[in-house]
């Protein structure tokens, strides 16, 4: 039997550097500390070979602005966003992102974020989608008194329920003022709206709903639709097709977070990652890993 070094064989070797070196690009913060982005400062040390066995799970996003976002910037990308869930259809959905490679981000309305949804929410966590906040009972807010409460609320079960603080939230109808920007932005939301709507609520039919977001889409697109609030197979139907005649002109599908540059964070499992948990070269470039205060 021929001997072996104790580096082991070069080809694992090579491979184990090249993990360390796509760990160099996760930001490390501290917990009181404001998010940064970039590759580790002179001098610290590259990570060991156990940080490769050490496993973190999303924990939430940083978002930043005190604008109304419709859009991104202008290049090849768009976003999806599927509001008024969780919803009996909502897993079906996660389900049709996963056979067709993309990712979305949803905006859920908190009274129907409870547990017989956790498995589906924890699942889109898992895919990389986003969860967003949809208001706590889906009231038009330039009509509503307490703002704050059906924000914060959500913001608390959705926590709660799956360990997740959301970044982004989209008003329900579109109606929102200077105000409401304010209240979301106190409470670490950024307001997103849209550019692109099939109105697929109106239950038009897929191929409709599949032509109306082709012909409205431009580079930078952040597109709504809806995977609760009502029967919503036509919406699920069209999607698979939307995906397909968006990649071939050439578009990438990114999260909401990815279009607007926000950065998902991170922590070290301390004992159960729920089964999202990925190892530090897993995390997406941009992420920031929060270290407990």
């Amino acid at each position: 039997m021929s001997g072996q070094r104790a580096g082991g064989h070069p080809r694992r070797r090579l491979a184990l550097l090249a993990l360390l070196a796509a760990s160099a690009f996760v930001t490390v913060v501290d917990a009181t500390q404001g998010a940064g982005t970039g590759p580790p400062a002179a001098g610290e040390p590259a990570p060991s070979p156990v940080h490769l066995l050490t496993r973190y799970r999303v924990v939430g996003c940083r978002s930043q602005g005190d604008v109304a976002y419709l859009h991104g910037p202008h290049r090849r990308e768009v976003a999806i966003g599927f509001d008024d869930g969780p919803w009996s259809d909502t897993a079906a959905f996660v389900r049709m992102l996963e056979r067709n490679r993309a990712r979305a981000t949803f905006f859920m309305i908190g009274d129907q974020v409870n547990a017989d949804y956790r498995t589906t929410l924890l699942r889109e966590l898992r895919d990389g989608d986003v969860l967003g906040d949809h208001t706590f009972t889906h009231p038009n807010l330039t009509q509503t008194p307490d703002v704050y409460a059906q924000l914060e609320r959500t913001i608390r079960v959705t926590r709660a329920l799956t360990g997740y603080t959301p970044c982004v939230f989209r008003p329900p109808y579109g109606a929102y003022d200077e105000s409401i920007i304010r209240t979301a932005r106190s409470l670490g939301l950024a307001t997103v709206l849209w550019n692109v709507d099939p109105s697929d609520y109106s239950l038009p039919g897929s191929a409709a709903i599949e032509r109306r977001v082709l012909e409205q889409v431009q580079p930078g697109s952040i597109i709504i639709s809806h995977d609760g609030g009502g029967p919503r197979g036509e919406t699920l139907a069209a999607y698979p097709h939307i995906i397909r005649a968006l990649r071939a002109r050439g578009y990438r599908i990114v999260t909401i977070l990815e279009l607007l540059d926000f950065h998902p964070v991170y922590v070290r499992c301390v004992r159960l990652c729920d089964g999202i948990g990925v190892s530090r070269p897993e995390l997406p470039h941009g992420a920031i890993i929060e270290r407990a205060s």
